[in-house]
């Protein structure tokens, strides 16, 4: 009888060791999870004008956001937004050019 109370007690206390172990593993992910918050990143639009000397490829590689993967993709998107043709613009000339921003503004 002494021997299957032993049996009984040790399977009890391996099972709460293990019961403890999951509870501290389960709350360390948990804490994981909740450090993890998502930044919102608003995309904007402003205009700036060509100063002597700039280049549509300089402009683009100050004003290229993240999710562009290259300074190419981002020239051929300024070109698109702004109607261009051609790599080539003027000093005074005006341009369209997208930034972002993690605060919102109305």
């Amino acid at each position: 009888m002494k021997r299957r109370a032993c049996n009984f007690y040790s399977v009890l206390i391996g099972a709460l060791i293990l019961f403890i172990f999951c509870m501290g593993l389960g709350t360390f992910i948990a804490s994981a999870h909740e450090n993890t918050e998502d930044t919102i990143v608003y995309k904007y639009y402003k205009s700036i004008q060509i100063q002597p000397g700039d280049t549509l490829w300089d402009i683009a590689e100050d004003t290229m956001t993240s999710e562009y993967e290259s300074t190419a993709e981002y020239v051929g998107v300024l070109k698109k937004m702004n109607n261009l043709t051609s790599d080539d613009i003027q000093a005074g000339q005006y341009l369209t050019v997208a930034y972002t921003d993690t605060v919102y503004k109305e």
